[in-house]
């Protein structure tokens, strides 16, 4: 049995975080869909790894992009500053293993800012929100 996620305000709420979080983001709608993509399956949110895989795509990503999100380390589809992104989701994602490491900060700033790299880890925290509802609730 699944629970009602739009049931109460709790959800409400998180939406209108989530808005306001992809107003001020300042970054292509393609790149937040993947990262949103990548914590979706750290967490292993199926619900949300759907959702995310077709706005990836709406947003103008290629199929190859979307399916190797998983392998941003290493395939060259991605540049160096999205792997600085990907790799502060991830660190925001897996935070129950340790703090962000320093490096991985660093690198975020010096390839988006301190803004910027302020606006990756919203974009984080946010997604990881909703991958915990959706699990929590059953949708996924």
């Amino acid at each position: 049995m699944s629970l009602d996620p739009l049931a109460g305000p709790g959800y409400h709420a998180l939406l209108a975080l989530s808005k306001a979080v992809d107003a001020d983001a300042r970054l292509p709608a393609g790149l937040l869909e993947l990262l949103r993509l990548r914590c979706s399956r750290i967490n292993g949110c199926t619900y949300c790894t759907r959702l995310h895989s077709g706005e990836a795509v709406e947003a103008g990503e290629s199929p190859e992009r979307v399916a190797n999100v998983d392998a941003w380390r290493t395939h060259p589809a991605f540049s160096e500053a999205e792997r600085s992104a990907f790799a502060l989701a991830e660190a925001v994602t897996l935070v129950h293993e340790g703090h962000v490491p320093d490096h991985v900060l660093d690198a975020a700033i010096r390839d988006f800012g301190s803004s910027g790299a302020q606006r990756l880890i919203w974009v984080a925290l946010v997604v990881n929100s909703f991958n915990r509802l959706a699990i929590g609730m059953r949708l996924s």
